[in-house]
């Protein structure tokens, strides 16, 4: 909800930012067809500097909001409506104030203005109706009071014809705004389904670890920036021990509770925010870890060998064999090499008599 309510404030900021300097170019034009018709100067240079002026505010009100990353702020849209609401005052004024010095003809051109301008404003600010209304209903309520007022049958019916116009804009800045609405729900469905599906490829469905085929990616990205970090990345290798014996005693529905299990261990273990756990296949387990000292990873692995067996549903007993593999930061070791480096601390764990950790020792 919080992340849609920003998105339409973005929308209705960047239509903004496109629509205020049409303001100024109409205004300007109205301007001169006013001034051609004898229109006192000083009366209309007012009325388009107020124009300029309150459009500039806008205008650099909406790019500092959106360059500040503001539109999170409760008053964001408290000010916006104001600042349009002003302008919508502005323009219905270049009515009433020009109104003793037009001609019927020229009454109709700035009525035609206003009507182009609330038309064209619904693109702009259906976004964020009370900003539309805020804008169409004081550029047409001198128009519509003005000609109810004079009691002319003629005037009467121009002026219900005006409401009844502002009535279809509010009708179809409702329908537009509607619109806008289904599209972004539809659009954050659509950003969800695409991160689950992306979370999906890259865990493994029952523990929900990261899977064999993320780690690769991960490992290559984590080398790539070692090298230029100078940062020490160090590779975990873990493997449950005589895993298949208790497939084969207790069942597979038993053995997956103990990967399930053996995941939670070591997500405690190694907690840190950019720590990363990876299920490799089977009952082999990846942790990749930065910038931690090999010596507090042993202490970590060995606090891990030791309590884990004591941590099983059914008091079985159950150890973990473990390989360490630090990568020295001067290391141009590739992929295929470091994974049989690791392969092979585990190998001799699991030969050294299981619920073992190695290190290996150095790789270039």
């Amino acid at each position: 909800m919080v992340k849609q309510k920003e998105e339409k404030s973005l929308l209705l900021l960047e239509g903004s930012l496109r629509a205020i300097p049409f303001n100024i170019v109409l205004s300007s034009l109205l301007a001169a067809i006013l001034l051609y018709h004898d229109t006192p100067v000083a009366l209309v240079g007012f009325w388009l500097f107020s124009i300029v002026l309150v459009s500039l505010i806008r205008w650099f009100f909406c790019f500092y909001v959106i360059r500040k990353g503001l539109l999170h702020k409760s008053s964001l849209l408290i000010t916006f409506v104001s600042l349009t609401l002003l302008m919508g005052t502005v323009w219905g004024a270049s009515y009433w104030l020009t109104l003793p010095y037009l001609s019927q003809p020229n009454e109709f051109i700035v009525i035609l203005v206003l009507g182009g301008m609330s038309a064209g404003s619904i693109a702009s600010l259906s976004a964020y109706l009370p900003a539309y209304y805020a804008y169409i209903i004081p550029m047409f309520l001198p128009v519509i009071a003005y000609n109810f007022y004079i009691m002319n049958p003629d005037r009467a019916i121009l002026a219900l014809m005006f409401l009844l116009f502002i009535i279809m804009l509010i009708i179809s800045a409702i329908l537009n705004h509607r619109l806008l609405n289904q599209s972004l729900l539809l659009s954050n469905e659509k950003e969800k389904l695409i991160d689950k599906l992306h979370l999906l490829s890259i865990t493994d469905p029952l523990t929900g670890a990261y899977n064999r085929r993320h780690f690769q990616s991960i490992l290559e990205q984590e080398l790539s920036k070692k090298r230029t970090n100078q940062s020490l990345l160090t590779l975990i290798l873990v493997d449950v021990d005589n895993f298949k014996e208790i497939n084969d005693k207790f069942g597979h529905p038993h053995g997956d509770r103990v990967l399930i299990e053996t995941v939670q261990q070591l997500k405690k273990a190694f907690r840190r925010e950019h720590d990363r756990l990876f299920r490799l296949g089977g009952d082999e387990f990846c942790i990749v870890l930065n910038n931690q000292s090999v010596q507090e990873i042993i202490s970590l692995c060995q606090e891990l060998v030791k309590i884990y067996p004591s941590n099983h549903m059914d008091g079985s007993f159950i150890t973990l064999s473990i390989g360490i593999l630090p990568i020295p930061v001067d290391s141009k070791a590739n992929y295929d090499r470091i994974i049989s480096s690791v392969d092979n601390a585990l190998y001799k764990a699991k030969q050294s008599g299981k619920a073992k950790i190695v290190t290996f020792q150095s790789i270039n």
